[in-house]
């Protein structure tokens, strides 16, 4: 459960973050929304998956202790920029991190297509990827990843493992970026 219900009533109690956000002009936005030190190496992630190219958007947590205090569930997240950035993006990712000790990458959101790109492009890269984790299907209509244009993006679910590594978080990057670009030729 989580500490806050919303951005707002967060923001009132805490200080101990950052926002770190560009529009590109994309009409693909990555958000962490938990970046920083609340589901660490997400920031890492997105940033890489963004690169020059696309829209990004990251919450880092700063605390000394505590930082999944600031974790707000993805289906009641709401902060400004991101809002800003996904209702005008035809394509969604948002990187999470999740507690497996397995080296996986879970994958979940509404857009089937994208993810089946992105998984034959993370299995091609040696990662591996599990697309039918009910824990992380980021199927909810309000999950930030389906807030898009579409109505439907992707979720990442990065154990920690693959996020720890500096080479696999790259990796990682590059299979999506390829997975996108491919993609993206449907609109």
């Amino acid at each position: 459960m989580d500490k806050y219900s919303c951005f707002r009533e967060l923001t009132h109690y805490e200080n101990d973050f950052e926002l770190e956000f560009c529009d590109r002009n994309s009409s693909v936005t990555i958000l962490a929304p938990h970046g920083g030190r609340i589901e660490p190496h997400t920031t890492e992630i997105a940033r890489l998956i963004a690169g020059d190219t696309y829209n990004y958007f990251c919450f880092n947590g700063r605390k000394e202790g505590c930082n999944k205090d600031l974790h707000i569930t993805s289906h009641r997240y709401d902060a400004g920029q991101a809002i800003l950035l996904v209702n005008k993006s035809l394509t969604v990712i948002a990187v999470h991190g999740c507690s497996s000790e397995k080296s996986i990458l879970f994958l979940g959101g509404l857009d089937t297509h994208l993810k089946k790109h992105i998984a034959a492009e993370l299995k091609t890269n040696n990662i591996a990827v599990d697309q039918s984790s009910s824990a992380y299907g980021g199927t909810h209509s309000n999950n930030i990843c389906n807030r898009g244009i579409t109505g439907k993006g992707v979720q990442l679910e990065c154990s920690r493992p693959l996020r720890d590594s500096s080479q696999n978080r790259l990796t990682i990057a590059t299979a999506i970026r390829r997975a996108l670009e491919s993609s993206l030729t449907r609109f």
